[in-house]
């Protein structure tokens, strides 16, 4: 497409926004604004005490969420210098990864607490109010136990363990357990559904009661 180049930073943007096919625009304009969003980035990293890499990579993803959601206008230039409106406008997307990279990080240094297929099962279970808690929930996990026999229980306790943490299986612990308990490995999925239908069949028989 024939343009009258060179553009001006106003332009470029504002072209940048309006158009499909906007490789040539988009390399220029990552090529003008690059070096100040990555040393706005590297400020942010640097007061934060985060590892530069970071800024690195938020500098990147602000050239290419503009990109894809083209969401500029020329309203959003509040100052006479339309270079410095820019990056004002860019340094605010700077600050909303930053944020979202801060977000993301603490989620998962969070410990997961989620809920097993152990939670799903047990949660017909109606347990007694008051002092007689403590007592039902020993008789009651001792029940289901006892209805599982060695291999079962091993099985379904380490497979509980990773499932806490949001896991399945790796094949080393599938290894570990297949040579524990000296089976085939593609034995362990099978005692595992069969240890959980016994459980199954032990609730359902509590509930009766």
């Amino acid at each position: 497409m024939d343009r009258n180049w060179p553009l001006t930073d106003l332009e470029l943007l504002t072209a940048l926004c309006s158009e499909q096919d906007d490789d040539l625009l988009y390399t220029e304009f990552v090529n003008r604004f690059h070096k100040e969003v990555k040393e706005e980035c590297i400020r942010i990293c640097n007061n934060r005490k985060l590892d530069p890499h970071v800024g690195q990579q938020v500098a990147n993803e602000v050239f290419e969420k503009l990109r894809r959601y083209k969401s500029f206008k020329e309203t959003h230039i509040k100052v006479s210098s339309p270079h410095k409106g820019i990056l004002v406008y860019l340094f605010r997307i700077v600050r909303n990864l930053f944020t979202d990279w801060h977000n993301k990080e603490k989620k998962a240094q969070e410990p997961y607490v989620g809920r097993s297929y152990f939670d799903e099962l047990t949660e017909s279970l109606e347990p007694p109010e008051g002092v007689e808690m403590l007592l039902w929930k020993k008789e009651t996990s001792m029940k289901i136990l006892k209805s599982l026999n060695q291999k079962e229980m091993t099985v379904l306790i380490t497979d509980l363990e990773h499932k806490k943490q949001q896991r399945y299986l790796p094949d080393e612990i599938n290894d570990m357990l297949a040579e524990k308990l000296a089976v085939k490995k593609s034995s362990i999925r099978k005692i595992r559904e069969r240890g959980i239908e016994k459980i199954k069949k032990a609730i359902n028989e509590i509930n009766q009661q």
